[in-house]
């Protein structure tokens, strides 16, 4: 645990089972229910910021949406608050992106494509940017390389929601998959995403290195998350404006 580690999970392999990827990437969503709290982090840093101007329209991209569990609950939540947005997911495997347009079919604002991460910038303009279990696909310097590009064509805020490497949460999702999530790459591949997971001080020097210390905090949200928050442009604007 005190390295990260290089070895890549089976569901990114192109020529994986696609029944088990895709079984694998329909138990995200009670996965995510259970360790991701994305509810709090997507209320605090996104719907409580659209609240601030609730007569606009917003964009957001989903960078890695996997079958779009979390972008369903985001979008119909905005809709019970009263807010307007737009939501396009994006990922890169083919496969992927087919099951969650029949998924999704008929949710209203969501928009499904297959696109690399790297070129978000072609979905401008975009006020927030959200990744959950993406991050730790990347080696270092690939993270670094996102960042920047996040940083320069997010207007609003952009969320990085990741996995702490631990022993505690790879002993803690052991048990829990071994449990409720068989018959799929949950297991070797969630037990292998935490050991490519993020120390506290790896993820400051990430960004760091993207020249964003002073747009982002990162903080540690159990159990065995960590987030990066950064502000976007348009925020900035603001905050030197009242300064």
């Amino acid at each position: 645990m005190k390295v990260r580690s290089t070895e890549k999970e089976i569901m990114d392999d192109p020529g994986c089972d696609p029944v088990l990827l895709l079984r694998t990437v329909d138990q995200f969503a009670a996965i995510n229910r259970i360790v991701s709290r994305y509810r709090r982090i997507l209320s605090r840093l996104v719907l409580d910021d659209m609240e601030l101007a609730p007569q606009r329209s917003y964009h957001m991209v989903d960078i890695g949406a996997g079958g779009c569990d979390i972008m369903l609950w985001l979008l119909r939540e905005s809709r019970r608050r009263g807010l307007k947005l737009q939501v396009t997911a994006i990922d890169i495997d083919p496969r992927i992106i087919n099951h969650a347009r029949m998924r999704t079919a008929d949710e209203g604002g969501l928009n499904v494509q297959m696109l690399d991460a790297f070129e978000i910038s072609n979905l401008a303009p975009v006020d927030y940017v959200f990744a959950n279990h993406f991050s730790h696909h990347l080696e270092h310097e690939k993270i670094v390389d996102l960042l920047g590009i996040i940083a320069s064509t997010v207007k609003r805020t952009f969320v990085l929601s990741d996995l702490a490497r631990s022993y505690f949460s790879y002993a803690g999702f052991f048990l829990l998959s071994n449990l409720f999530f068989r018959n799929s790459f949950a297991i070797s591949d969630g037990l292998q995403s935490i050991r490519r997971g993020f120390l506290l001080d790896e993820l400051r020097m990430i960004a760091t290195n993207a020249g964003l210390a002073h747009r982002t905090s990162i903080w540690r949200l159990p159990p065995g998350r960590l987030v990066l928050h950064g502000t976007g442009q348009e925020i900035l604007e603001e905050l030197e404006g009242t300064g």
